[in-house]
């Protein structure tokens, strides 16, 4: 088994009087696809911005690598976000803004690149995602597929370790679906990043994923691998699994 990279230990999280993560723990592997699943508005996404630093547990521990994110300094913690990227639910491309100009986001407004090296860096992560020729069009000239590429390539333009997805085949028809979905599964393989994803796609995701991660009623009631969710005899995983 690959080296565990996150771990969520007895994570609570309330918004209010909502519960929404009730002492959840699984964890995620280096080099592998996790996926999340359960139904809507179930706490998937808000899982994800745990990881990434947007939201902080009420009580548990997020651990990376083994080391608490509580116990980490704010210097450590900052050079941890720099290692995960986010791409995020109908892409976030800004339409007023090129192609170009939207890949080279993350680096413009880290401002610790020249220029040419932007240049550089934004051309060879179009190169590899095959996107050469369209750096001058804009969000809305392109097929919604195409976005989704423009999308990843600007996660990836700052060499992420790790590399989350909220729901990346959201509005695209069944073919664009699994295109979407070989897209993540071969990237993967190639830039070697870890990824998280949140997929209500069943089972299509099985298809791309190492490890599933299912939560239903504030509480993670499955981790494994994809066959042996398949295989599994839970009540709630097997009317899941059938709708």
């Amino acid at each position: 088994m690959n080296k565990e990279i996150i771990r969520f230990k007895n994570v609570v999280k309330s918004f209010g009087s909502n519960l929404v993560l009730d002492k959840i723990s699984f964890s995620m592997f280096k080099g592998e696809l996790t996926a999340i699943i359960g139904k809507s508005g179930i706490g998937k996404s808000v899982i994800l911005k745990h990881i990434i630093g947007l939201l902080r547990p009420d009580s548990g521990e997020i651990l990376f690598e083994g080391e608490p994110l509580s116990c980490m300094s704010e210097k450590t913690k900052h050079q941890l976000k720099k290692k995960c990227s986010y791409m995020f639910q109908g892409n976030a491309l800004f339409d007023s803004m090129t192609v170009f100009d939207n890949i080279a986001i993350p680096l413009t407004e880290a401002s610790r690149f020249p220029l040419f090296e932007i240049k550089k860096k934004v051309e060879n992560i179009m190169e590899k995602l095959d996107l050469e020729g369209i750096e001058s069009r804009y969000p809305a000239q392109l097929s919604g597929g195409m976005q989704k590429r423009v999308a990843l390539a600007r996660a990836l333009i700052t060499e992420p370790e790790i590399l989350l997805f909220d729901e990346p085949t959201t509005g695209l028809d069944p073919i664009r679906k699994k295109e979407a979905h070989r897209m993540i599964s071969d990237y993967k393989d190639k830039f070697g990043f870890t990824g998280v994803v949140v997929s209500h796609e069943i089972p299509d995701i099985f298809e791309i994923s190492q490890r599933i991660a299912m939560i239903d009623n504030k509480k993670i009631i499955f981790e494994g691998t994809p066959q042996e969710i398949t295989e599994s005899v839970h009540p709630v995983i097997i009317e899941f699994l059938s709708k």
